[in-house]
């Protein structure tokens, strides 16, 4: 099922508000911010210290995951926009605060009861509740239908956004694809004679 949820940055930006509110929401901020960044809670739910930061904790490029972080079979590669960047800048301050003894292996998001690495449907919960307040139906995937959408929207080549998100099948990247009216009006208005 192709969730038809689109939201706009104005809706984006109330989320992030709403969440702002939450207990500890510096966690699920940046979840958010990975989700929208196109990954999927499987790759955001075990990321570690190594996997987002350099050694000298300057935020990386690019998010390389090794198999067993992704769906499938498959490796992924996620590429960092600079304001995904300054969130894990600010997010590392923010781990620092609450765990002095930082290493490679610390996973960025636990759960405080239990001090390991929230699981997928957790997460999936969490992203689903958050949106029901919104009156959206959609769960931490839906990060990544908007993932694509805007870079669509942009102008971006689909074989590029195919990329990006990962997709190892271009129609896959189609159907992640929403759109609202207001978009369908914007792309005829671009044809002039």
């Amino acid at each position: 099922m192709v969730n038809q949820a689109y939201l706009d940055d104005k809706k984006i930006k109330d989320i992030l508000t709403y969440i702002s509110g939450m207990r500890h929401s510096e966690q699920i901020r940046q979840m958010f911010f990975c989700s929208l960044n196109g990954m999927r809670s499987i790759n955001f739910c075990y990321l570690q210290i190594k996997d987002v930061y350099n050694d000298d904790e300057s935020v990386k490029d690019v998010i390389s995951l090794d198999a067993d972080k992704n769906k499938g079979k498959f490796g992924a590669n996620y590429y960092l926009n600079s304001q995904i960047k300054k969130e894990f800048k600010e997010y590392l301050k923010y781990l620092k605060s609450r765990n002095a003894n930082l290493t490679a292996e610390t996973y960025l998001f636990t759960s405080q009861k239990l001090n390991k690495p929230y699981n997928r449907v957790s997460i999936s919960r969490l992203f689903s509740s958050i949106y029901r307040k919104f009156n959206i139906e959609g769960a931490s995937h839906l990060g990544r239908h908007m993932f694509v959408s805007k870079l669509v929207n942009s102008g971006i080549n689909i074989c590029l956004v195919q990329k990006l998100s990962n997709h190892r099948n271009i129609g896959t990247t189609q159907r992640y694809f929403n759109y609202n009216s207001q978009m369908l009006s914007n792309a005829v208005e671009n044809i002039r004679v």
